[in-house]
């Protein structure tokens, strides 16, 4: 079972130090941007901002929160792995999707 508080420090930590890494949890960063701000704000993570893109976040599968961390670390390590970035990424359905967080910047 993952904690939820437990992976939003640990992304914390990451994006504090590349907050360009937002993008490799492709679709999922919409959820992930959103237990981030539960737990933290912009104090701690520029990025954490209102800022979300609609047709990303509804792409986003919806399922319980368990499965969607399991997702979003599996997208995350898939593409740090393969030093992988993307600013384009599939969603689960096959449709390409630009990710661009206006918050970050990126």
């Amino acid at each position: 079972m993952i904690n939820p508080e437990v992976f939003a420090r640990n992304c914390l930590q990451m994006l504090q130090q590349q907050p360009e890494y937002y993008r490799s949890f492709g679709i999922y960063w919409w959820p992930v941007k959103a237990i981030l701000k539960h737990y933290y704000g912009r104090d701690q993570l520029y990025m954490l901002g209102d800022y979300e893109d609609p047709i990303g976040a509804a792409a986003a599968p919806r399922v319980g929160l368990q499965e969607m961390l399991g997702l979003a670390l599996e997208e995350q390590e898939h593409n740090v792995r393969d030093c992988m970035l993307p600013e384009w990424v599939q969603t689960p359905d096959g449709v390409d999707y630009f990710i661009f967080d206006q918050d970050a910047g990126l």
